[in-house]
């Protein structure tokens, strides 16, 4: 859902909503602004011409990375450093829970986010900094970039039809200027070429040190960033046009706002659980709550943050959907399992859930050719098919039956309410164990923690992921938490 918090001068709030069309945002952000607007007697055009500031926050970006589908990204790199991508430095464990960590056989390598074959080495080097007495001082050039290389890589990754080019150099922290030069070459080339491919140097991104912390960033710049900044441009222009005239702001990953333009882009990529964790934080200090874990669901993706004494936990090097970014980011965990996520059983009838998605489409019940969480939840009965989105959407509750008993319950063996509520007890033990997997390997206790439900799917779930946490309350605060969170954003 796009979910619109309209704030009039006294305090006072409308909410609006519609659903949320990935492949054009600007129609459902004008849709659900005019929704609010409504309640008011206004149009969105009234809302727009009067408002002093828009604040777009979602998950776009932690949903195209989290499901994998993403920019078709090339990268240029220092010669000799071309597996920089897939050397993940003995950090394989994370975001995987205690039995996988403890048995090497369970687990997985993190998906890389660029193809190897667009990565491509280029001879350049700069003297870093070293704690050793060296003749080379920290930033000299030991090898000159070879320009002629890096023209011919460009060439190389256009024909591959590449979306995005990265640039990373292994001490372009210290000196930029061959990233600089590189960059300057490769949008020559493209120019001739009459492409339109964003080039990215990691020095303008992540100008840090620690050269496989930076890589990410610069990847989820280039694999997830550069896109979502293309619906973000055309949702801020859809506003302009009403009368809006200022500039769409968004949530970074660690506080605080920005405009859309921001170069780095790639630090919002939790603009959207941000504004729940912050208003936990408030909700923290009005209740005199001062341990909550967050627990945000939504149709991709289910994250869970801490307030602890009333403080968020900031982390310095996050570990975001099994990645490690050079970002400082809130402390959130995050699971690629939604209301949207698809449900499959394969031809070893082992059951799959996500973290492939529906989207806005919802599942079979309404526009999706597979088979979702929600399709369960209107089988079922958890979800009034007549009443989706205020009654605005009909979903159709046979062809979820139809769908569930196809394609999991006959597989399986099962009837098709058991088939149906297996899964969801699986879906609620991804859940469940990311929340314990949360507390307790921080060393907390669930006990003194109050469990806090919201997003989209969360008060629908709420009694599957919250039983046998071991958490002491339960409480659900859907919109509180989003526009406390904007507030304190703001402040």
């Amino acid at each position: 859902m796009t979910d619109t918090i309209l704030v009039t001068p006294d305090g006072s709030f409308t909410v609006g909503k519609s659903l949320t069309n990935r492949e054009d945002e600007k129609s459902s952000y004008l849709e659900s602004v005019g929704d609010a607007a409504s309640y008011l007697g206004l149009t969105s055009s009234d809302v727009h011409s009067r408002t002093s500031v828009s604040i777009y926050a979602g998950t776009g970006m932690l949903n195209t990375i989290i499901t994998g589908t993403g920019a078709n990204v090339g990268l240029l790199v220092t010669r000799g450093f071309e597996h920089i991508t897939v050397i993940e430095g003995g950090l394989t464990w994370l975001g995987e829970s205690q039995a996988e960590i403890l048995h090497s056989q369970l687990r997985r390598h993190t998906a890389p986010l660029v193809d190897s074959r667009n990565v491509i080495g280029v001879s350049e080097r700069i003297a870093g900094p070293t704690y050793l007495t060296a003749e080379a001082k920290s930033g000299e050039v030991l090898i000159p970039l070879n320009e002629k290389e890096v023209e011919e890589a460009v060439k190389t990754l256009l024909k591959n039809k590449v979306e995005v080019i990265g640039i990373m150099f292994l001490n372009s922290y210290v000196d930029p200027r061959h990233e600089l030069k590189a960059k300057e070459i490769a949008e020559r080339v493209i120019q001739k070429h009459g492409a339109d491919v964003p080039v990215v140097c990691s020095a303008e991104v992540a100008p840090v040190m620690k050269e496989n912390n930076r890589v990410k960033s610069l990847l989820f710049q280039a694999y997830a960033a550069e896109k979502t900044r293309d619906q973000l441009r055309q949702v801020e222009q859809s506003a302009q046009k009403e009368g809006y005239k200022a500039s769409l702001q968004t949530l970074l990953s660690y506080g605080g706002a920005v405009t859309i333009h921001y170069s780095r882009l790639y630090e919002t990529v939790l603009s959207g659980p941000i504004g729940g964790l912050t208003g936990a934080q408030q909700v923290a200090k009005i209740t005199g709550r001062k341990n909550i874990v967050t627990a945000d669901l939504g149709g991709t993706s289910f994250d869970v943050g801490l307030v602890v004494d009333g403080l968020i936990g900031i982390r310095k090097d996050a570990d975001f959907a099994r990645h490690r970014l050079a970002l400082p980011m809130v402390a959130l965990d995050s699971v690629g399992s939604g209301a949207g996520s698809v449900v499959r059983v394969d031809e070893y009838r082992r059951m799959h859930i996500g973290p492939k998605s529906a989207g806005y489409r919802v599942g079979l019940c309404y526009q999706y050719p597979e088979l979702t969480i929600t399709d369960i939840n209107v089988a079922l009965g958890y979800v009034d098919p007549n009443y989706f989105l205020g009654g605005k959407v009909k979903l159709d509750r046979e062809k979820a039956l139809a769908g569930l008993e196809e394609r999991v319950a006959k597989p399986l063996g099962l009837d098709v309410f058991a088939a149906g509520e297996g899964v969801l007890d699986v879906f609620h033990t991804q859940m469940k164990d990311l929340i314990r997997v949360t507390l307790q390997s921080r060393g907390y206790n669930p006990s003194e923690f109050t469990l806090l439900c919201y997003g989209g799917a969360g008060p629908v779930h709420m009694w599957g992921y919250s039983e046998g946490t071991g958490v002491g309350n339960v409480n659900d605060l859907a919109v509180c938490s989003c526009i406390l969170g904007l507030w304190s954003s703001l402040r």
